[in-house]
């Protein structure tokens, strides 16, 4: 194991480089388990964090129009798969349990 010190670069640190398919495979895992344990849960965060994504997105867009700012194309693929990711597992928990959730019994 390396040392820190405070000449140390990005690249020396012990952090995995994780390419987009692995991330996405993790948001699936993340939102998968929220699915299993609270429907509540999961249908508030497939509701919410989407939308998050995609405004961000859209004013990096807005901003990276404006003024070039080289950010690198990885973060706007990032950005389209963590809108993607939540509302395609969504589909595929509804379609296998039902829509039937529990929260919405009175």
């Amino acid at each position: 194991m390396a040392k820190f010190n405070k000449d140390m670069k990005t690249e020396d640190l012990p952090i995995p480089n994780l390419g987009l398919t692995e991330i996405a495979l993790f948001q699936v895992l993340f939102y998968a388990g929220f699915w299993v344990m609270s429907d509540y849960t999961a249908t508030l965060l497939t509701l919410v964090l989407p939308l998050i994504f995609f405004f961000i997105l859209i004013v990096s867009l807005f901003s990276e129009m404006l003024d070039r700012s080289k950010t690198p194309r990885w973060y706007f693929k990032f950005m389209i798969i963590s809108i993607l990711v939540p509302v395609i597992t969504a589909i595929v928990f509804v379609a296998a349990l039902g829509a039937n959730f529990d929260w919405t019994k009175l």
